[in-house]
């Protein structure tokens, strides 16, 4: 069974809703207050503290919330599929020791489209804000 860590998918949703955007870490990172290297851990998985994600969603203008919920939806469409996520980080030598169980946010990112992971990875192509609006105006249709 293939194995990824919540981090690691908080990480995909952060890179892609960047790339949406067509900016550089560099210039992500700018804006959320954090160096360079801080951006790119965070987009791994690696450093996703609190205070991480709080400064990059305010950088991209949505509630961490909304960036959790599409998290949310994405890790139920991996679990329905088969995938295990874990709350636990690995270490590199533990993921490098079973490298062939453990998906990474960066491959996720690349191999989101042949994971299958229908209506949820709209986020990744629409980005947070329009699929928590989806979300919102499709409970409310009669």
């Amino acid at each position: 069974m293939k194995k990824i860590t919540y981090s690691s998918v908080v990480g995909a949703v952060i890179a892609e809703e960047r790339e949406l955007r067509e900016v550089s870490q560099q210039v992500a990172a700018n804006v959320a207050g954090m160096t360079q290297s801080t951006w790119a851990r965070l987009e791994l998985g690696r450093a996703c503290t609190l205070e991480n994600i709080l400064k990059a969603s305010k950088a991209f203008r949505f509630e961490p919330w909304q960036l959790f919920k599409v998290v949310d939806d994405r890790v139920k469409s991996l679990t329905l599929q088969g995938y295990e996520v874990v709350l636990d980080t690995p270490s590199e030598e533990e993921i490098k020791k079973d490298a062939e169980s453990w998906i990474t946010a960066r491959n996720l990112i690349t191999n989101t489209s042949l994971l299958g992971l229908g209506a949820v990875a709209g986020a990744a192509v629409m980005g947070v804000m329009p699929y928590i609006e989806r979300l919102f105006n499709d409970k409310n249709k009669p």
